[in-house]
């Protein structure tokens, strides 16, 4: 296989920057959600950010399939190749996770004094750490050090069968699906999301769409003959956020009857939607003449996985500070708290880049934008 250059996409750092919005969306509701009367136009509002948001972590394992295929699907499988990938996901991935997991694993236990024995403490951090249970969104990486295991296999059928490519949107949603009534009916394994299984239709769609990316954009770009097509995308994506969303508004409100493979369906055909058109709408963006806004978000898209990682510590701090007060006041509260963590997140992560040495330990690969050395 003849590796061919490919550009560089900046369209890949608008649609990790809509991804995020939708992480911040779910994480930043949840208080107001469970401090709002069920049913009442407060819990209506709160429960649909928190619900139309789930997007956000299913796009993200999509666009890191789809930037792996993109980049190394041209090349030439070479043992070298793979230790390259591999040190850059222990140096970039795993050593931020293992500083995060013991981050927030010694802050919950100093904010609710949840252990008193050192040697039981230890031994649960272990646990947590294996299992991606240090914090609750930590689970991401969890499940995307699976999919890097098993990435030099899946890359290898890719380049092989002809077949597995052109079906690889297909091949990944019955994988999934049968991981998922597998499960359902017989594993039963609790922590069902913590499995790269469970998003195995949104790492081959990424991979299908890295593969033939070209083809792809250029379909795209014809969009005044394909546009019924997309509009098509567009109105099943509003569809599935409301049938998603009403569903757990019934459930939050007791009214649900249905199964989980229901709420399954609807998250995963819901998210699968919002990754298309959210790869359509970035490729549009990227036509637009708003270069400093381009700019921004691009910037904003660099240090996502920083933000993804820090935002929750500002969530926990935050909230424990805003306990109550009139409903006017702390509905304004959880706004602001939403601002407050979006901008003190990113400004954290891009000092860190631009000012600490060795910030790769704490936020992964980054780039310098305030003190880089001026070109002579």
């Amino acid at each position: 296989m003849q590796p061919f250059t490919r550009k560089h996409l900046d369209e890949v750092q608008y649609a990790r920057v809509i991804a995020l919005l939708g992480v911040f969306a779910v994480h930043s509701s949840s208080t107001g959600l469970v401090s709002s009367m069920p049913g009442s136009l407060p819990f209506t509002i709160y429960n649909f950010f928190n619900i139309a948001g789930k997007f956000g972590t299913p796009v993200f394992f999509f666009l890191s399939s789809f930037v792996l295929f993109y980049t190394y699907y041209p090349r030439k499988l070479t043992v070298g190749l793979f230790a390259k990938f591999y040190k850059k996901r222990l140096l970039y991935i795993l050593v931020p996770y293992v500083v995060f997991s013991m981050f927030y694993f010694l802050l919950k236990a100093y904010l609710y004094q949840n252990y008193t024995d050192t040697s039981h403490m230890f031994r649960e951090f272990l646990i947590d750490l294996a299992t991606g249970k240090a914090h609750s969104h930590l689970y991401f990486v969890f499940v995307s050090v699976q999919f890097y295991l098993m990435f030099p296999i899946i890359l290898y059928l890719f380049q092989k069968f002809s077949a597995i490519r052109k079906y690889a949107i297909l091949i990944g949603f019955i994988i999934q699906w049968a991981w998922v009534l597998i499960n359902s009916f017989y594993l039963q394994v609790p922590a069902k999301g913590s499995v790269a299984l469970s998003y195995f239709w949104f790492y081959f769609f990424g991979a299908f769409l890295g593969v033939y990316y070209e083809k792809v954009a250029a379909w795209i770009g014809n969009w005044r003959k394909v546009w019924p097509f997309i509009a098509s995308i567009a109105v099943g994506y509003l569809y599935m956020m409301y049938f998603y969303v009403s569903i757990y508004y019934d459930i939050r409100t007791n009214q649900w009857t249905g199964s989980t493979r229901t709420v399954e369906f609807a998250w995963s055909t819901h998210a699968f939607l919002a990754a298309t058109l959210i790869f359509i709408v970035v490729h549009f963006m990227e036509s637009w003449k708003l270069s400093r806004f381009k700019k921004v978000v691009t910037e904003i898209g660099a240090v996502s996985f920083g933000m993804y990682l820090i935002h929750p510590f500002f969530l926990m701090i935050l909230e424990r500070f805003i306990t109550g007060g009139t409903p006017i006041v702390f509905h304004s509260w959880q706004l602001m708290i939403l601002f407050i963590t979006f901008f003190s997140s990113w400004l954290l992560v891009r000092l860190f880049y631009d000012f600490v040495p060795y910030s790769w330990i704490f936020f992964g690969q980054g780039n310098r934008v305030w003190n880089k050395p001026s070109n002579k």
